[in-house]
């Protein structure tokens, strides 16, 4: 009996201690009402992993404006993605649900359901104009992430991908839009396989390659071949591939400095609230694939760049080491407008964070695309598939512990269903037709063949 009592008493501790919750139990707005930024920017980069950027401790030069943009930012150290594909995490940061609450899943042809409210919805609501310009494919409009946006454009199948395009775009639309107050999110699969960075570019992460691989980028068949062991490679054609990625964010980066050089010429950058994250990562050869993404739930998936710039300097340079969500991007945006978030989202506002305030711990919950798998995880510990990593001592989540800690198996996979087994009341979303144009964007990502 003392043994259990112990063991009772220790689960109740981890419980009431962290105040782990899924739901917006991190405290609200507080204080006086803001003044309302005019502009604010969501930017997603698509499949940007965080340790590949400068400020989360790279050591390549793949950043040097996002790392410049950081000293107006708060960062967030530890946000998890709901989702390691595109559409389901995009719907997640849009409607603060987890994919299973949600819906919306590429693989099985599910768009999001217009019956959900989504963060451009909210702030169509309050008056503000809504635009998107994106790369289309798993976020295009047949997909539903265009709910609440008055206007929503992707870029042409046959167009390159690249961030300079659609930021481009948003900064003449800024320029010649009427007096008002404007909500922007920014998409590219500039990162995203297939890798064709600038020659320059990729001239500063390697020296000169020679190998089987092709020495300029690395298209998608290359990745094909590589997974179903037609093509064998070694450290050096993986590090060269590693390095065509990196040339790609360099290359994004340069869009979004100057993006940002735009903002303030014009004077909107100051008081602007910017969002910068990404979907999920790539895989890198960590647990067996290289240049893939979404069938697994591994870190390298996981683990996404989050920096805010509030408005007016607020929290400038300030690091959170909590665990986040990118659940919690749309309430933390609505909180720190001042508004309310609907009932529906299950994420939580990270300014108190931001502003120093000790917050209860929250789970964190990834599930994989149309799939049962989904994984649970607290700041020390992750259960993903039954199996237990201890993220303190193994990060790299090599070992499973789990027979060791059969009491933390038993609590993480409580929770994980309990939460799971949670559902916001909406439809399931329409299934998606898609067009030519859209089918030919998705088969040069890989997604189709």
């Amino acid at each position: 009996m003392p043994a259990i009592r112990s063991l009772t008493a220790t689960l109740a501790a981890l419980a009431a201690a962290c105040g782990l919750c899924l739901g917006a139990c991190g405290g609200g707005h507080t204080g006086a009402e803001p003044s309302l930024p005019r502009d604010v920017i969501l930017i997603s980069i698509d499949t940007l992993r965080a340790d590949h950027l400068g400020c989360y401790g790279y050591r390549q030069p793949t950043s040097p404006n996002l790392d410049r943009f950081r000293q107006d930012a708060v960062l967030f150290s530890q946000t998890i993605a709901a989702a390691p594909s595109t559409l389901a995490s995009h719907a997640s940061i849009m409607t603060s649900l987890l994919p299973r609450q949600h819906g919306a899943a590429h693989t099985a042809g599910r768009a999001l359901s217009r019956r959900f409210v989504t963060l451009a919805g909210v702030f169509r609501q309050h008056g503000y104009q809504t635009a998107s310009w994106n790369d289309g494919g798993q976020v295009a409009a047949a997909f539903g992430l265009d709910n609440g946006f008055d206007l929503y454009r992707s870029t042409p199948a046959k167009s390159r991908y690249r961030l300079a395009n659609n930021v481009e775009q948003a900064a003449r639309w800024l320029r010649s839009s009427p007096p008002g107050r404007h909500f922007i999110f920014l998409h590219t699969y500039e990162v995203h396989h297939p890798y064709i960075p600038e020659p320059g570019d990729l001239a500063l992460m390697e020296q000169p390659y020679r190998g089987p691989l092709p020495a300029a980028m690395t298209p998608v068949q290359t990745l094909i071949d590589i997974k179903e062991g037609r093509l064998h490679i070694g450290a050096r054609d993986l590090a060269h591939i590693v390095a065509t990625y990196d040339a790609g964010i360099r290359t994004m980066d340069a869009a979004f400095g100057r993006f940002v050089e735009s903002l303030k010429q014009a004077g909107r950058y100051d008081q602007a609230l910017i969002v910068f994250t990404s979907d999920h990562g790539e895989e890198f050869a960590e647990h067996g694939q290289v240049g893939w993404h979404a069938n697994t739930l591994y870190d390298e998936l996981l683990r996404i760049p989050l920096l805010v710039k509030y408005p007016d300097g607020r929290y400038a340079g300030e690091t959170v080491a909590s665990q986040v969500r990118n659940i919690d991007i749309a309430p933390t945006m609505l909180a720190v407008l001042g508004w309310p978030a609907p009932a529906q989202f299950r994420g939580a506002d990270l300014t108190p964070l931001a502003r120093g305030q000790a917050a209860a711990a929250r789970f964190a919950v990834s599930q994989i695309d149309s799939r049962p798998d989904a994984d649970i995880r607290t700041p020390a510990w992750k259960l993903d598939d039954g199996r237990l990593f201890d993220l303190r001592g193994d990060p790299g989540e090599t070992h499973d512990v789990g027979a060791g800690h059969p009491e933390m198996v038993a609590f993480l996979s409580r929770r994980l269903s309990s939460l799971l087994a949670e559902r916001p009341g909406a439809a399931a979303g329409p299934r998606v037709e898609l067009s030519a144009d859209e089918r030919a964007r998705l088969r040069s990502l890989g997604y189709l063949q």
